[in-house]
């Protein structure tokens, strides 16, 4: 929610949550629903976590539920596909500040 809020006058920024096919069961729509999330950021399904495991992201030791899941991980491509800006977390308690995004945002080319 902060981060829709803090790009609230960037109308063509996009954002895309992909998420690992596990991981998407009746709770984490829920969530999505609750937050009414779907009206603002398309959502991604990463078949057996391919593209997690492409990119280097999926967390080292899982827990069964944790299975394919990958480090909360933000990348911010321009309108070529170049990666601008990527930040990996390992702990999902720890969320990226909005202002460091808003920075790579104004220096997009």
């Amino acid at each position: 929610m902060e981060l829709r809020n803090a790009f609230r006058d960037h109308p063509d920024l996009r954002i895309l949550w992909v998420m690992p096919d596990n991981q998407i069961n009746a709770k984490s729509l829920r969530f999505i629903d609750d937050l009414g999330l779907r009206e603002h950021i398309t959502f991604g399904v990463d078949p057996g976590s391919a593209s997690i495991d492409r990119l280097k992201i999926r967390l080292g030791d899982p827990e069964g539920i944790e299975e394919g899941v990958p480090h909360p991980t933000t990348y911010l491509l321009d309108y070529q596909g170049v990666v601008r800006f990527m930040d990996a977390r390992t702990d999902y308690h720890a969320w990226l500040d909005a202002s460091l995004i808003a920075q790579a945002v104004a220096v997009l080319p």
